[in-house]
């Protein structure tokens, strides 16, 4: 009995003790971090930027972030341009939904001239939708699709019922 006793006085101080003996507190100075009065949006990266980014392919490539979007409405059968093309520039896609009012085909293509009639080029397969159907993809962080240098995006509908599409996109 008097043991229980004991070692009913001695673990709360062990637990509390002995708790205390084993962590460890780690303190370290933050960098400076660069603010609204110190940089520019726009403006060149501070050499003590951090660089976010991921492993494609084997090699390390920054993350694309999308700053513009683009919408268009289709509602006969017709490819038109979505956004313009930028002489020595890639269109970067980061997100896009696609939303039918009806039995339709639409897709993402791409192409230099008037809605991109020369050198016409799928991006993304014809997505079948039906009344109220969508086709959501991407999050505007990291991009889906990239356009060559020097063309246009445009949207397909292969059908005269309404397609509305909405892309977020940057361009360089």
């Amino acid at each position: 009995m008097r043991a229980m006793q004991r070692l009913a006085v001695l673990l709360p101080l062990w637990a509390l003790f002995g708790a205390l003996a084993v962590a460890q507190l780690n303190v370290s100075s933050a960098n400076a971090v660069k603010d609204q009065s110190s940089s520019t949006t726009g403006s060149a990266a501070p050499s003590t930027a951090m660089f976010a980014g991921g492993n494609s392919s084997g090699n390390l490539t920054g993350l694309i972030a999308c700053d513009s979007s683009a919408q268009i409405s289709l509602s006969t059968v017709t490819t038109t341009q979505a956004i313009a093309l930028a002489s020595n520039k890639s269109i970067y896609v980061c997100a896009m939904l696609i939303n039918g009012a009806g039995a339709t085909t639409a897709k993402l293509v791409y192409g230099t001239g008037t809605n991109c009639a020369t050198g016409l080029t799928a991006l993304t397969p014809a997505f079948t939708l039906a009344t109220g159907s969508n086709v959501s993809i991407g999050n505007g962080l990291g991009y889906l699709i990239k356009v060559p240098s020097g063309n246009a995006l445009c949207v397909t509908n292969s059908a005269a019922i309404a397609a509305n599409v909405l892309v977020t996109y940057t361009q360089f």
